[in-house]
């Protein structure tokens, strides 16, 4: 009985398929390489200052006892401030807070002067690199805008520079005692830990 032609392929049509078949193989091959990013599958968007459980957690049971925590029901916050700081009723300073918020699973950094006017205008000038001096002015703002100021602060509390304030119409010093200047470095290490940054 003579073979129907339908059930064999011809032999162009075996190497076409071994072509399709290998390179399909090696595109999956090259592109696991690549499968860093995960789709977010989740419905909702990742914020910069989400934070996860095991964040939340090490601040809540570890850190968090070096703070003064308020907590505001109002708004569905708590508001953590560094309990060694420099009170701003008591002294010219600026103060920075940790903002949870419980609904979105988010934290921000918050911005504060004795002064409570914005803008709050800071001149600095680096003590080892007379050159090295600027002004950092922060008009206030959203979330982004207090975290935008900070990490312009903190390379500056890093390094060996005096800070001045703007207040009533004169610079003031301001961070003269060491810890004052460690405070806020607290402050900020534990924020961007608590977001999981890498700064």
């Amino acid at each position: 009985m003579a073979k129907n032609q339908h059930d064999t392929f011809s032999p162009e049509m075996l190497k076409i398929l071994k072509i399709f078949g290998i390179g399909s193989l090696l595109f999956v091959f090259v592109m696991s390489f690549f499968n860093e990013r995960r789709a977010n599958n989740s419905g909702k968007e990742e914020s910069p200052m989400s934070i996860g459980d095991a964040e939340r957690l090490y601040f809540k049971n570890v850190r968090a006892a070096y703070y003064d925590i308020e907590d505001r029901k109002d708004a569905k916050m708590t508001i953590y401030r560094y309990g060694k700081r420099a009170k701003i009723e008591e002294v010219l300073s600026i103060e920075l807070s940790i903002l949870l918020n419980k609904v979105k699973d988010e934290a921000y950094i918050f911005v504060e002067s004795s002064s409570g006017e914005f803008p709050i205008k800071i001149r600095w000038s680096n003590l080892e690199q007379k050159d090295r001096k600027g002004e950092l002015v922060f008009e206030g703002g959203d979330k982004f805008q207090h975290l935008g100021f900070v990490e312009k602060l903190y390379p500056l509390l890093l390094e060996n520079t005096s800070f001045e304030l703007w207040n009533d119409g004169k610079f003031t010093p301001i961070l003269v005692d060491d810890n004052e200047k460690e405070a806020l470095l607290i402050t900020v290490k534990d924020y961007f830990k608590l977001i999981n940054s890498s700064k």
